[in-house]
């Protein structure tokens, strides 16, 4: 593979970011096993079509969120899943692209079962009347939107985001696009993609209605249910893949 190069001030800087993508997907998708050791610098320049300088810079890059780790005589090697950061929005969107993940998606299930139930909770004691006509506009963009899988499932993101960021906790704001991102890296997105049912729409609707009208309990069961609903069927999804022989078998753990 040979980078092409950009043009202007900033081709380094671009290259860099392709050099970065392109390694972190490879062990994402387990091409390069926990333990494995990288190609060289020099041969990494040559395959890639790139300086040493692009590449030394990419492993830095790669090192901060966890994939590999450089030792003096011994070369970069990648790690393991333990070791990635999970959050950062690079190593997400890499886990979206290779596809459904086993263990990662049982990790979501519960950071969601941990987190979007109080947020609910919260953001119906919270919310401002422009939030709640928000959540409710959103809710029936979803709903028009169902018959295109992809602007459905963009609206869906952008209402669990507006959830999170009702409940006006400033912590959890600087969270919801690592949270939204992890959604958009969900099963559930090759569900609505594989044209889920109505009952998903009607779920997200109790959730919305109840913040709606400040009711709380109401927020919080309705958000624990659709969480379950939600859960069941990209499990089905993640079965699916397993069975037509599409899983990423050769992941890092």
């Amino acid at each position: 593979m040979t980078i092409p190069s950009a043009p202007g001030s900033s081709s380094r800087r671009g290259l860099h970011r392709v050099v970065v993508h392109h390694l972190g997907l490879r062990i994402v998708r387990g091409e390069l096993g926990a333990g494995a050791t990288l190609p060289t610098e020099a041969d990494l320049s040559t395959e890639l079509g790139v300086s040493r300088t692009v590449i030394r810079e990419a492993i830095k890059v790669l090192a901060a969120k966890g994939l590999v780790e450089s030792r003096p005589k011994t070369g970069t090697r990648a790690l393991g899943r333990t070791h990635w950061s999970l959050v950062d929005p690079d190593v997400l969107a890499w886990q979206v692209q290779v596809g459904p993940d086993p263990a990662f998606f049982a990790d979501l299930v519960e950071v969601r079962d941990f987190i979007e139930p109080r947020a609910a909770e919260i953001a119906a004691e919270r919310a401002t009347p422009e939030e709640r006509a928000t959540l409710m506009r959103l809710q029936e963009e979803m709903e028009a939107a169902d018959v295109d899988a992809a602007a459905s499932m963009r609206v869906d993101l952008a209402l669990h985001a507006a959830i999170l960021r009702a409940t006006h906790n400033g912590l959890l704001a600087q969270m919801t696009e690592a949270i939204i991102t992890a959604l958009g890296a969900s099963p559930v997105s090759a569900f609505r993609a594989s044209g889920g049912p109505e009952s998903t729409n009607r779920a997200h609707r109790l959730v919305v209605e109840a913040i709606g009208r400040g009711d709380p309990a109401g927020a919080r069961e309705s958000m624990e249910a659709l969480i379950a609903s939600t859960a069941r069927e990209a499990g089905r999804v993640i079965t699916a893949t397993d069975v037509d022989g599409r899983s990423a078998t050769g992941r890092n753990t």
